[in-house]
């Protein structure tokens, strides 16, 4: 999936300076917030080459990485809110 495919969806960029992560240098990944706790994460821009992402479920191990399964999970949590 795309940066601009995670923006679509509603992902808030997650900003980290030097001085915050003691890295070479500043990096930056996407979060999705599902609500009760639960967030959906993006890989870093530093390990997404040729602009390719994947997203990862803080429950699962496994990278999400077709746009297309992130838009179900989210509408999933979308529906189960309004349960």
């Amino acid at each position: 999936m795309t940066e601009e495919e995670l923006i679509e969806e509603g992902f808030e960029r997650i900003d980290v300076p030097i001085e915050e992560s003691g890295d070479e240098e500043d990096y930056y990944y996407y979060r999705y917030s599902l609500g009760s706790g639960f967030s959906l994460y993006s890989s870093e821009n530093t390990d997404s080459p040729k602009n390719k992402w994947s997203v990862t479920f803080e429950e699962f191990t496994d990278n999400i990485i077709d746009i297309e399964d992130v838009q179900t999970l989210l509408a999933l949590f979308k529906k189960w809110k309004t349960i």
